[in-house]
């Protein structure tokens, strides 16, 4: 008799401990519903925070600001292949830069433009790179003013011939010194 109370006080212990886990598993759900709810109501947007960074990365970086992206559309990036290579003083001895570009516009009349009088771009290109010394570009702010010269030198190739010059960047996509 005395071994069936003690069964039965064991079963009633064993139950409270079920009632605990029960009670612990609530609880922490409880939190998890709690802590997705302020996540989701603090983080905000995803699609807001990209415009907000994009807007700061235009203005600091002299690109292509949001509002023309909205004005004019999607951007169209034109490559100037194949790859221009050119040579240059490096100190004592001669030196190759390889490099790729391909320049972004909102007229689709400045790309025919550029397939148009490729030539011509890749003849100022190619005198302008090869016009560089090593020490000028081989830093990110070398390469940037290099950038800004070409283009430039785009622009005016693109005026001269009667064409619209609205070249709004232009990007290495490949920039290889030896």
């Amino acid at each position: 008799m005395a071994d069936e109370e003690k069964q039965q006080e064991e079963e009633k212990k064993g139950g409270g401990m079920m009632k605990i886990i029960l009670l612990v598993n609530a609880v922490l759900i409880v939190i998890g519903i709690a802590v997705g709810a302020t996540l989701f109501l603090m983080g905000g947007d995803d699609s807001d925070k990209g415009a907000d960074t994009e807007q700061l990365d235009g203005e600091v970086a002299g690109d292509a600001k949001p509002e023309k992206a909205a004005e004019h559309g999607n951007p169209i990036y034109v490559a100037l292949n194949p790859a221009f290579v050119v040579n240059f003083e490096n100190q004592d001895q001669v030196s190759f830069l390889q490099v790729d570009i391909q320049v972004m516009t909102y007229d689709p009349a400045v790309e025919e433009a550029l397939k148009i009088h490729m030539p011509r771009v890749r003849n100022e290109l190619l005198l302008l790179l090869g016009g560089k010394q090593y020490h000028e570009i081989n830093n990110r702010e070398g390469k940037r003013q290099l950038s800004q010269e070409a283009i430039k030198a785009i622009q005016q190739v693109l005026k001269d011939v009667g064409a619209p010059s609205s070249v709004e960047a232009l990007y290495f996509t490949s920039f290889v010194m030896q």
